[in-house]
């Protein structure tokens, strides 16, 4: 079976995110991700990973 995986293009466009909406802006869902899977990023990171999103 193959599995199609949301587009992220215009991500940034659609807040809030998650199903229940409760994660209002990108850093929200990054920082989510970071304090879930532990993956220890930086600040910079962080924002670095938001602004990636932010561009597509």
């Amino acid at each position: 079976m193959e599995y199609r995986t949301t587009p992220l293009r215009g991500l940034w466009q659609h807040p809030p995110y998650f199903h229940d909406g409760s994660a209002p802006t990108l850093a929200a869902v990054v920082d989510h991700y970071d304090s879930y899977l532990k993956l220890g990023l930086s600040a910079q990171q962080k924002s670095d990973l938001v602004q990636y999103l932010t561009s597509l």
